[in-house]
């Protein structure tokens, strides 16, 4: 007797042509109606990919959901009647049908994912400032992103200038780009991730550019290489040639002569354009100071030339001074610069300095209103104005303001927020202080011949009489809007976060009430905070000092 055979799975035991599943058989049905050919299915190949997409796993859902719904029926047929079995076979030709059908549907879901993609990012960009029409097809996805962000943002440039071999401009910031002979490069991080591209700083420059001194107006479609420029057009060091100061002034940047330290606008201001070495070095070193400023710093060490005379190393040396010395090496010597730099960066700097500022002006006010209260000066320096006249104290609260006022355009794009909070917090100070400081006080004073009421109040020197120190007979600092002038040169991004503080001075001001012309612009600051947000303040009114308000791009 032969042995049992074994039971066999799939083709081995069916036969190579025949079906294999319910869908085959059902197929081969339809074939033998109509009397077509029967087609078999083609093998999966090692290079065709199994699609994963979102309509095949709704037609796998919709198959499992149909079976699942007649699994009672499709099982009373396994018992073998007929009719039931006809009605199974028909429910699986609708099920395939209906498959089928929500395929071709999904076939166009499929279509439209793909188009919406990132692959399929617009090859099509319109600049938002110069409305010229860039192609950026042949840029690579975060070369795309990168110039979609530079060509339909906008920027504030503080100054440029052309400091040979490469022409500058200094965004508020911080970015600053350098145009160089063999192309563009920016200092911020995206830059310097990837300096094989260009940074969305040096898209955005490359069309104020473009727009301003091209030779000709560019066509629509203007291609874009991923280092930021058009190749169908000049080099931008060569555009720039010659004309950078027409630029400025079409764009109303401040502009600084190769020849200058300071930043000149289109209107005749000026702006302070950086520290020089020894400036830089006694800012570094009196860092380290918990009190001293860079200004009053070793002042017998700086040299009056603006160049100082170069000195070798042995003449650096001063015998029994080794802070004198190390200042003259770091002056002279680009190695010792750069190491005490590391040490000390100017973004470090510049927190310091506004730091010790505003304390100088809170020590200050503590002083004065423990002599108020007590009638006893504190042991100081000789410079400690004096605090029984409030108009010298409100004197050295103005210089404080020009300190800051100074510092910060020389600083930029460092020290902002700190300087702001120096300012907003001084100005709270002063907008609490409407009171005759020595009014009822019991330790006898005797004031002055000629003192009234606004010579002993604080508030009416500082801001009160605002409206009315316009005549140039006031000395540092004096003059203007106190702090307001010098609020206005903050990007309105910094000022963004104190607008509760200046709201609540506002609310102090306007019961006293101040002059029109202070609550206007403290408004108006206020207003600019809120509704710019990260956009730039537009072009300010010109103060009359010199380092007034630099002009904001259009």
């Amino acid at each position: 007797m032969s042995p049992f055979p074994t039971r066999q799975l799939g083709r081995l035991s069916l036969g190579e042509n025949m079906p294999t599943n319910r869908s085959q058989t059902h197929r081969s049905r339809r074939q033998r109606r109509s009397g077509l050919p029967p087609v078999s299915d083609p093998a999966p190949t090692r290079n065709s990919p199994t699609r994963n997409t979102s309509a095949s796993r709704r037609r796998l859902s919709l198959r499992a959901n149909r079976r699942h719904e007649g699994e009672g029926r499709w099982g009373r047929a396994r018992r073998g009647n007929k009719n039931n079995q006809e009605q199974r076979a028909e429910a699986d030709i609708e099920l395939e049908n209906e498959i089928n059908s929500q395929g071709d549907n999904d076939s166009d879901d499929e279509e439209e994912e793909e188009e919406s993609s990132p692959d399929t990012m617009a090859s099509m960009i319109l600049a938002a400032k110069s409305k010229i029409v860039y192609d950026i097809e042949n840029l690579e996805l975060e070369s795309r992103a990168r110039a979609l962000a530079g060509l339909t943002g906008h920027f504030d440039v503080v100054y440029c200038r052309e400091n040979s071999p490469f022409y500058e401009f200094q965004l508020i910031e911080r970015p600053r780009i350098r145009i160089r002979d063999g192309g563009a490069e920016c200092t911020c991080s995206e830059y310097i991730n990837r300096p094989d591209m260009a940074c969305r700083h040096i898209f955005w420059l490359v069309d104020q550019v473009y727009d301003s001194i091209s030779p000709h107006n560019p066509p629509p479609g203007l291609p874009l290489s991923r280092d930021g420029v058009s190749p169908t057009l000049p080099p931008l060091h060569t555009l720039l040639q010659d004309r950078l100061e027409s630029l400025a002034n079409h764009l109303e940047w401040p502009f600084i002569p190769e020849s200058e330290r300071t930043a000149r606008t289109s209107s005749g201001e000026t702006i302070a354009g950086g520290l020089s070495r020894q400036e830089q070095v006694r800012d570094i070193m009196s860092a380290f100071n918990k009190v001293t400023l860079p200004e009053d710093f070793r002042k017998e060490l700086v040299e009056s030339s603006s160049t100082p005379t170069p000195r070798t190393p042995e003449q650096c040396v001063v015998q029994g001074d080794f802070e004198a010395t190390i200042f003259r090496l770091a002056v002279h010597d680009d190695n010792v610069y750069s190491s005490i730099r590391k040490a000390m960066p100017a973004g470090a700097c510049a927190a310091i300095y506004f730091d010790k500022v505003h304390q100088k002006s809170r020590n200050l006010l503590m002083q004065f209103d423990e002599y108020r209260r007590t009638g006893r000066l504190p042991s100081g320096s000789d410079r400690q104005p004096s605090l029984d006249n409030v108009s010298e104290v409100a004197r050295e609260l103005r210089r404080h303001v020009a300190q800051i006022r100074n510092n910060l355009l020389a600083r930029i794009p460092y020290g902002t927020k700190g300087a702001a909070e120096a300012l907003i917090t001084l100005l709270q100070e002063v907008s609490a202080r409407n009171i005759d400081a020595f009014e009822n006080k019991s330790w006898g004073r005797v004031a002055p011949p000629g003192e009234d009421d606004d010579d002993r109040n604080l508030y009416e020197q500082l801001i009160g009489q605002s409206a009315s120190d316009d005549d140039g007979k006031r000395g540092e600092g004096e003059g203007g809007m106190f702090i307001l002038d010098v609020l206005e040169e903050v990007p309105a991004s910094v000022l963004e976060s104190y607008v509760p503080n200046l709201r609540d001075i506002l609310a102090k001001v306007e019961i006293i009430p101040a002059p029109p012309s202070f609550l206007l612009k403290l408004k108006s600051l206020i207003h600019d905070a809120q509704s710019s947000g990260t956009q730039a303040r537009g072009k300010r009114p010109a103060t009359s000092e010199a380092g007034g308000s630099q002009k904001r791009t259009r």
